[in-house]
């Protein structure tokens, strides 16, 4: 039996998308219980922010990270490598092509300094659901989050 754990926790997820619900086998809303015995994470607990008081669960194959809120929901999900939405890989996308891709506009714009030579461009979707974020001005996407309908609740 142990062998057979081993092996569902070292397989490789298919990160497809369903809007405003989950990626791959991962379910916005659900408690992150549900995907400990059979996944391997690693963990960043960064409850003691606050602004954003979250834990991290971090799965590495492909690169995807379950941000989960105090009482263990899994709030939001952020890819770094494949997210695929209709047959297409939403990650190495220009910022027009995602939008052409996923039928939607960007509503806001924000530029990040991750440090002096490094400048992110953050592009929200609020109409899919999603948060890009992009090497320069409607540049390449390298990541992707992924909202519940909840997060644009007013």
């Amino acid at each position: 039996m142990k062998n057979i754990q081993k092996q569902i926790k070292d397989r490789e997820m298919i990160p497809v998308l369903v809007l405003f619900k989950q990626v791959g086998d991962f379910i916005l809303g659900d408690s992150i219980k549900e995907y400990l015995d059979r996944f391997e994470f690693s963990i960043d607990d960064m409850s003691d922010d606050k602004v954003t008081p979250v834990i991290c669960y971090t799965f590495s194959n492909p690169e995807i990270t379950l941000f989960v809120e105090i009482d263990g929901i899994i709030d939001y999900i952020e890819c770094y490598e494949e997210l695929l939405y209709k047959g297409v890989n939403l990650i190495g996308l220009s910022v027009q092509q995602f939008s052409n891709h996923v039928e939607d506009d960007y509503s806001d714009e924000d530029r990040l300094y991750v440090n002096e030579e490094d400048v992110r461009y953050v592009y929200e979707f609020n109409q899919v659901g999603l948060q890009v974020w992009a090497k320069g001005k409607l540049g390449v996407i390298d990541s992707v989050v992924v909202y519940r309908k909840e997060h644009y609740a007013d």
